[in-house]
């Protein structure tokens, strides 16, 4: 991150100011904190606990979870949801993806592995998303890892805690990097109650810096000189190549015209002997 160090000092005091907040866990297990996970992400957590409740309400297990359709799941939560059916095809699909590797909708096989292993086993889920993956593996695995989406990050550039340029992924690892491993959940739960009270911001748009626009005109202006160039010496080069065609034709044509004129003047020659030896002999 630019400015690193000025901006760690902002987080430090930043961090001080933050409510205080408990930590929460589901009571469903890993799996619950995957499900409860997938519908925080970019939401509030008013939100996640009603659409938690009633997407388990309406399923008879886990199992009965994973096999409802993309639009059962966005009726469920309500289709005015935020990135409703997107999040319903992510948790779907992360879902899948444990029932492969499991034959089951749970994470028995990560009891007692590595936390190495255990966050690559999440992060190679296919749908799953950097604050659904950091979300689930600190909460359940003791995973040192910050979850970040995109409304956490508006907020922290928006109040100037963190560089305009970072990305989701960038600041999850950076704010990881202040604080100790034994406080990313309470950093996790103070920093989610602060964006819950937070005024709700236009997305960010990044403006490229001046001087990388004016390096790309000169980096354009230059491919085109080359372009120009190129074609000048390719018009050059079948110019010349026309032009000695032509001399090469010219060259062959006056070869060849001499050697038919001396043959002519050849024939001429013998036609002239054959009749003057013809005279003598009718003398």
């Amino acid at each position: 991150m630019k400015n690193a160090t000025e901006f760690a000092k902002k987080f430090k005091t930043f961090r001080k100011k933050l409510p205080k907040e408990e930590v929460v866990y589901r009571n469903h297990g890993p799996i619950g904190e995957v499900i409860y996970s997938h519908l925080l992400w970019n939401a509030t957590a008013k939100q996640a606990n009603t659409a938690y409740e009633k997407l388990m309400h309406a399923a008879v297990d886990m199992n009965d979870l994973r096999m409802n359709h993309v639009f059962e799941i966005v009726e469920i939560i309500g289709v005015s949801y935020p990135q409703a059916e997107e999040r319903a095809k992510r948790l779907k699909s992360v879902l899948n993806a444990i029932y492969k590797r499991e034959h089951n909708v749970t994470l028995d096989s990560l009891e007692g592995v590595g936390k190495r292993d255990v966050r690559e086993y999440f992060e190679t889920l296919n749908g799953i998303t950097p604050f659904v993956c950091n979300r689930v593996i600190s909460m359940s695995f003791e995973v040192a890892a910050v979850p970040v989406d995109d409304r956490t990050l508006d907020a922290l550039i928006a109040n100037n805690i963190v560089h305009e340029e970072v990305d989701v992924v960038e600041t999850s690892a950076w704010i990881g990097r202040q604080v100790k491993a034994t406080e990313v959940l309470e950093v996790h739960a103070c920093l989610q109650a602060w964006v819950e009270v937070q005024p709700t911001r236009k997305p960010v748009v990044k403006k490229a810096p001046a001087k990388k626009k004016a390096a790309k005109k000169v980096t354009k202006k230059k491919v085109a000189k080359k372009v120009a160039k190129k074609v000048t010496k390719k018009k050059v080069a079948k110019k010349v190549s026309k032009k000695a065609s032509k001399k090469k034709v010219a060259k062959k044509v006056a070869k060849k015209a001499p050697k038919k004129k001396v043959a002519k003047k050849v024939a001429k020659k013998k036609v002239a002997k054959k009749t003057t030896t013809k005279k003598k002999t009718k003398k």
